[in-house]
C-alpha cells in the first residue's frame, strides 16, 4: 500500500481486515478502493469491524490488510487456474 487513498486517511484501520469474497471481473475494470492507485481484475471484499464499508481491493493491499499475502495469492492464483481451465474446456479432444 502506498501513501494514497485510504491507507493514508486518518481513521481507516491498516490490518485486522477479513477476506469475505473474492470475484474475478475478467478484466482490470476497477480501481483498489484501499490504496486508490491500482487498477484491478481480481477482487478481494475486504471486511474491517471498526470500518462500516466492505472495500473492494486488490491481492497486495488485501494481503497487507488481511496480513497474510500468501493467502490472498493462492486464491488470486486458483481463481487464475479455474479461468485458464474453463477457457481450454471446449478445445480438448473427446471420445465418444
Amino acid at each position: 500500500m502506498s501513501s494514497f487513498g485510504k491507507c493514508s486517511q486518518q481513521g481507516v484501520p491498516k490490518k485486522g481486515w477479513t477476506c469475505i469474497g473474492f470475484e474475478d471481473l475478467g478484466e482490470s475494470s476497477t480501481q483498489c478502493e484501499m490504496c486508490e492507485n491500482q487498477d484491478i481484475r481480481y477482487v478481494h471484499q475486504m471486511q474491517h469491524p471498526e470500518y462500516p464499508d466492505i472495500l473492494e481491493c486488490g491481492c497486495v493491499c488485501a494481503g497487507k490488510m488481511e496480513e497474510d499475502y500468501t493467502a490472498a495469492s493462492r486464491q488470486e492464483t486458483e481463481s487464475k487456474n479455474l479461468a485458464r481451465r474453463r477457457a481450454r474446456w471446449l478445445t480438448r479432444k473427446w471420445k465418444v
